[in-house]
This record gives structure tokens, C-alpha cells and sequence, in this order.
């Protein structure tokens, strides 16, 4: 498929109707098996897929993560502590089509996910 990007700026009136244009939607099955893939590697990835931006992130985890905490006085103070966050995947641009998955109950467990496709008409 040969796709060509462009950014586009639509105005509209509240009395107007919606301005409608076409977009090419991957199938799903095709986008959790990229993401699939993408987790088994356990890379950060950022491409264009299907001519939408693509961004995986791997689970990281630390034990000892420095953190800069407000001292209340204009400053900050060092805070060491363990840090966690979960892989995440997502493709789309939101508002327009969004679909992401989160590894939010560890790396070896069924993702959450979430479809934005709102403004798609069918």
C-alpha cells in the first residue's frame, strides 16, 4: 500500500456538518501481532506502521531509581526507591484512530487495551 502523509487543519462551525476524510485502518489482528512481537523482543521501537506512528516501550524496572522530590523551600531532595512501569504499545494519532496496549498487571500477563476510534464513521 503506498501511502503519502499530510497534515490537514479543519475548521469548523457549530451549524456545519462534519468534514469527513478517508483514512486507511489496519486490521487489529494484524496491529496485536506486531505488538505481540514487539514485547516478545522487549525493545523500545519507534517507526511508521501502516502509515500511522507506532511506538513500543519495554517493561522497566528498578531497584534503586533516584528520584528529584520538591523540598518545599525552591529546591529538591534525592529520593532513592524502587520504580516500576509497565510495556506499553500504541499506534495512531488520538482523535483520529488510537489503539494502545498496557502491560499494566506485569510483562507476562494479558494486556489491557483500549481503542479510540470515536471519530471513525462507519
Amino acid at each position: 500500500m503506498n501511502i503519502v502523509q499530510i497534515k490537514v487543519n479543519v475548521h469548523h462551525q457549530e451549524d456545519a456538518d462534519a468534514t469527513a476524510v478517508p483514512v486507511a485502518v489496519p486490521d487489529l489482528a494484524a496491529v496485536r501481532a506486531l505488538a505481540e512481537r514487539l514485547h516478545r523482543e522487549r525493545r523500545e521501537y519507534r517507526d511508521i506502521v501502516w502509515g500511522w506512528p507506532v511506538y513500543y516501550e519495554p517493561e522497566l524496572q528498578e531497584d534503586a531509581a533516584e528520584f528529584q522530590i520538591p523540598d518545599g523551600e525552591g529546591s529538591y531532595k534525592i529520593e532513592i526507591r524502587p520504580f516500576w512501569s509497565p510495556a506499553s504499545f500504541t499506534i495512531g494519532e488520538s482523535g483520529i484512530w488510537f489503539y494502545s496496549l498496557l502491560w499494566e498487571h506485569g510483562r507476562d500477563e494479558t494486556p489491557i487495551a483500549f481503542l479510540d476510534e470515536r471519530n471513525m464513521l462507519g
